[in-house]
């Protein structure tokens, strides 16, 4: 089988997109802290700000990844413009009850996507090939 080139830019693109939602996810506490905080409504933004910080880094406009994505521009631009410092320590402050709103869900997927770029593995993933 071969891929022709879009073919093998959107596999990368969906690949990476991943591997930032699991590290975000990580971050954020792991699969069972999200459920044991009725946090599952995260997911999906953390789905989405992970595409739209791995579109933005393959130099993607904030209007193409809003249409690849079916998101508004306004919510890419909270997504992309989110302030990683901030919700490290809002995170470390226990966010309670709140919803993971664009910036929430950016800022989480800009820490993942450095995290990743530094080197930094995939935790969760060992720790399922390990069981």
């Amino acid at each position: 089988m071969e891929l022709k080139p879009e073919e093998i830019q959107r596999v990368d693109v969906d690949r990476e997109a991943i591997r930032v939602f699991l590290k975000a996810l990580e971050i954020a506490g792991g699969p069972r802290e999200l459920v044991r905080r009725r946090h599952l409504t995260w997911v999906p933004s953390l789905l989405e700000a992970s595409y739209a910080v791995v579109l933005r880094e393959q130099g993607k406009p904030e209007e193409e990844i809003a249409a690849t994505l079916g998101l508004t521009r306004p919510t890419v631009k909270l997504i992309l413009r989110a302030d990683p410092g901030l919700v490290k320590r809002r995170l470390e402050e226990s966010l309670g009850g709140e919803e993971a709103r664009a910036h929430v869900a950016g800022g989480l997927a800009q820490l993942a996507f450095s995290a990743l770029k530094k080197g930094e593995k995939i935790e969760l993933l060992e720790s399922l090939s390990e069981g």
